[in-house]
């Protein structure tokens, strides 16, 4: 009867690490040469919220590459009425380089103009299209070469997918 329980456990066991063994995060899977239906973040006309939507997107090249292929994507305006690019069409990218897993982009000066809300949005949707890529896990921001500064003057850092609150940031 021991040996029958020992057994039994013994198989659920293995079961279950080949079933946890055959898993891959979709991170892993998102990195591919030709990527298709990658997702871009934009927003909708009232800059209340992230829309998701699935794109086809040629990645090709290094880190450095494909962190430029997005951020055009993410400044191009998008077909229909109902979103807009996270990223407002007055604000430039002065640069963008990768470390390791974090990219940083510098804005144009024109950036601290924005509303705090548009800001959200805007760090938000970047963030969360850019650490699609496999080993980019945060984005560090600045504007003209000088640390992003929250509301409190105290610099944001780099940011990840976790820096944002689902109930403070509305997804659709």
């Amino acid at each position: 009867m021991k040996k029958r329980k020992l057994c039994m456990i013994f198989l659920l066991c293995l079961a279950l690490m080949t079933l946890v063994a055959g898993c891959r995060s979709k991170k892993e899977t998102n990195d591919q040469g030709n990527q298709k239906g990658i997702a871009i973040y934009y927003t909708n006309n009232d800059v209340t919220k992230l829309i998701m939507k699935k794109e086809n997107v040629k990645l090709e090249g290094n880190q450095q590459q494909k962190v430029k292929i997005l951020l055009k994507k993410l400044q191009q305006t998008p077909k229909s009425d109902k979103i807009r690019s996270v990223i407002p069409k007055r604000i430039m990218i002065n640069g963008v380089s990768v470390n390791t897993n974090i990219v940083e982009i510098d804005f144009s000066t024109g950036y601290k103009r924005i509303s705090e809300n548009r800001d959200l949005i805007c760090r938000a949707g970047i963030v969360y299209t850019l650490t699609q890529l496999k080993d980019i896990n945060y984005v560090s921001f600045s504007i003209s070469g000088e640390p992003m500064l929250d509301t409190d003057g105290t610099a944001i850092g780099a940011l990840g997918r976790d820096s944002f609150v689902f109930g403070k940031l509305p997804m659709k």
